[in-house]
């Protein structure tokens, strides 16, 4: 069971779409825990050890924050646009199976045209950050 956090920055309905297809998932909105408005850095440690992986879009965060000590996992997904996280929720479910203890990891849907039918192809190390790379 992968303990998922999904930050406020995504669309609420991210927590249903996913417990749809994979129920293997224990998923919790940053309202849920009651953590709304907290900043990063202290949200991070407040997640974890509770959270095995935070999924956001904040494309900044494992630039700004250190990690130094923390086991939870930062997933960022490309978009925090409600339609297009909808259809890449598969992929989103490719990669929580695929990330690691403490791993920061960027989800890159660039050469993707239909979210909908994506697979994971490559995952590349750069500069200390995992990019899970999807294809068509």
């Amino acid at each position: 069971m992968i303990r998922v956090l999904i930050d406020e920055c995504l669309p609420k309905q991210l927590k249903r779409w996913l417990a749809e297809i994979d129920t293997d998932l224990e998923i919790q909105t940053i309202k849920d825990a009651g953590w709304e408005g907290m900043k990063n850095g202290v949200l991070l440690r407040a997640a974890n050890g509770k959270f095995d992986v935070l999924v956001t879009a904040d494309k900044n965060m494992h630039h700004q924050q250190n990690f130094v000590g923390l086991d939870i996992s930062v997933l960022v997904y490309p978009t925090n646009r409600a339609k297009t996280v909808k259809l890449g929720v598969s992929a989103l479910a490719l990669s929580l199976k695929k990330i690691k203890p403490g791993q920061k990891t960027v989800m890159d849907m660039s050469l993707v045209q239909d979210w909908n039918h994506s697979v994971l192809e490559d995952v590349v190390e750069k500069n200390g950050v995992t990019h899970h790379v999807f294809r068509p």
